[in-house]
């Protein structure tokens, strides 16, 4: 008898066919693998009796995966194995067997929280510990009335139950997640699944009611390595405050650190999990093969060929030719390479905070070609002010009326520094934020407007104008109609909202005015300024009728980058 079961997944680190490998071994059964782009088929050739504990086993192993879309078996008649069993090294949060073994009085693993296996674990350097039930007693009691500062697997910490200055919230489970914070569909799936990522929720009454503390909104995950896992396993608390620390003077052993993932549920029909960022489980990456001896570089990470495939990696580069090519344009051709739509007529979203951002349209018959460019600069307030009342009357009352009723952020803006780095729809939001009174500069009042945005307590915001001349954004309708929403009295938090959103759905707009004229396949999205909110709320709309790609098992900026460096130099 021959079982094909079948793994809808993108990625290509292992996981699965590991687990189905240590689980065959167990069994004593035949396997083979076969991949057909997202999908991975594991055939299984043994007697019913096997392949029942095969399938037996494996339920009990196989860990959630943000990756992992769909799972179906079916019996076949013919044996396959065509798979490369290679696969990168990467470090990722406990699995389901390593926690058994971790919790269990009999193993011999018992409280080791250096305990790895071939699937999961850490780099770290081992340390005597005598008796690790007694450690994490200690650090737990301590915990009561105090703080300790420890060393976990993803950094060294400062954990106690003090959420007012809290960077990360980590809960027990899920059943504390529901408890004090608003979780919806495809937030357990995310916190749950194996690559542990951060997602941010807002906090309920409950939280508010037990803690004390209002802050609107945190990043939340659960336990990602075995230092929490025991630490809670000893205490009885729900919930732990971390914050960065330079030293750990509880805890203390070397480990080599990898930044955690974060990742954004979107409001989409089958509530996608995209990563925002983060290197941990995913880098380095393998990919298609392309022309050797190329170095393809964006920002800390690389990607080169050899004679079998490609590797994004962040370190231990080798000694090729570095090239590099604009972030729009290597953002695009690296997720178009991965889902092969190269010769497709799609629309790409390339933006970013630093770097140059685009709407690119790509097709067979025309090439490559710059739809809209987000070129804007201005020298201070004054001059924006002075553009804003001379676009016509209602502009120039408008100026007056902020400078009367909204003093304060006037003078704020007309005081603020306007020297960047940053460009595009990141300056607007800059600038945007500045004249909200959020920040005197525009990183600072961006990041702030970005921040209210994600913990707005709201599924709407007020209409913010982004408005086309030619093939550039005009700013300053989307500053003029801010102000006039301030002056209103909308709080920062749904105006930010409004701010973000507004933009979302401009996107989804222009794919749908293109498209009537155009046919597209799809629209890509790429770039650092993808993130909360703003991540879900372009997902959502524009996936609500078309395709929509992004990168394949990798966050929305950084490493895919590098690969479409390596893409575009390959085809020179």
């Amino acid at each position: 008898m021959i079982l094909k079961f079948i793994f809808e997944t993108p990625s290509k680190q292992g996981i699965i066919e590991k687990i189905c490998l240590r689980v065959a071994n167990q069994c004593g059964v035949n396997i083979g693998f076969e991949r057909k782009n997202e999908y991975l088929y594991a055939y299984i050739d043994a007697d019913e009796s096997k392949i029942e504990e095969f399938s037996r086993i494996l339920a009990g192993e196989l860990p959630i995966s943000i990756f992992l879309k769909s799972l179906n078996a079916e019996v076949v008649n013919e044996f396959r194995n065509t798979v490369d069993l290679e696969f990168p090294e990467i470090s990722l949060p406990p699995c389901p067997k390593c926690l058994r073994e971790v919790k269990d009085k009999n193993s011999p693993h018992y409280y080791d929280l250096f305990h790895r296996c071939e699937v999961c674990g850490y780099k770290a350097k081992r340390v005597d510990i005598k008796n690790g039930k007694e450690l994490f007693e200690s650090l737990a009691g301590k915990l009561k009335d105090s703080k300790i500062t420890i060393q976990t697997m993803n950094g060294v910490f400062e954990i106690s139950q003090n959420f007012e200055e809290a960077e990360i919230v980590v809960a027990r489970d899920l059943a504390s997640v529901a408890k004090y914070f608003m979780a919806f569909e495809g937030d357990a799936k995310a916190l749950a699944s194996i690559e542990k990522p951060q997602i941010t929720l807002k906090t309920n009454l409950e939280f508010k009611k037990t803690y004390g503390v209002s802050i609107p909104a945190f990043e939340v995950k659960l336990p990602d390595c075995m230092v929490l896992e025991l630490l809670f396993d000893s205490g009885d608390f729900e919930l732990l405050a971390l914050k960065k620390a330079d030293r750990a003077h509880d805890l203390a052993f070397e480990v080599e650190i990898e930044t955690p993932l974060k990742a954004v549920v979107c409001d989409s029909q089958k509530k996608e999990i995209i990563l925002q960022s983060g290197d941990r489980g995913v880098i380095p990456s393998f990919e298609k093969k392309h022309k050797e001896g190329i170095l393809g570089i964006y920002k800390t990470y690389a990607a080169y060929s050899d004679e079998k495939r490609s590797y994004i990696v962040n370190k231990n580069f080798p000694d090729f030719e570095k090239k590099e090519v604009k972030a729009a344009f290597a953002g695009f051709f690296g997720v178009a390479n991965q889902w092969d739509i190269e010769d497709k007529t799609t629309m790409g979203f390339c933006l970013y905070k630093e770097d140059e951002s685009k709407i690119l349209i790509n097709s067979q018959k025309f090439g490559l070609v710059e739809y809209i460019t987000f070129d804007f600069k201005f020298n201070d307030f004054e001059e924006i002010f002075s553009k804003i009342a001379a676009m016509n009357e209602t502009g120039k009352k408008l100026v007056e009326n902020y400078s009367k009723n909204a003093s304060k952020e006037f003078a704020n803006a007309l005081n603020s520094n306007l020297n960047t780095a940053k460009q595009g729809i990141f300056y607007l939001w800059g600038l945007i934020g500045i004249v909200l009174g959020f920040a005197d500069n525009v990183e600072e009042a961006a990041e702030k407007l970005i921040k209210y945005s994600n913990e707005a307590m709201t599924k709407k915001g007020p209409r913010i104008d982004y408005k086309m001349e030619k093939n550039n954004l005009d700013p300053l309708w989307a500053i003029r109609t801010a102000m006039s929403f301030k002056l209103a009295g909308v709080d920062n938090f749904l105006l930010s909202y409004g701010v973000i959103e507004s933009f979302a759905e401009f996107l989804s707009n222009q794919y749908d005015q293109v498209n009537k004229e155009t046919p597209l396949s799809g629209a890509v999205l790429v770039g650092d300024l993808f993130e909360g909110e703003f991540l879900n709320k372009t997902f959502s709309y524009i996936e609500k009728n078309h395709k929509v790609y992004i990168p394949k098992a990798l966050p929305v900026s950084g490493a895919v980058e590098a690969y479409g460096s390596l893409v575009l130099n390959s085809k020179i």
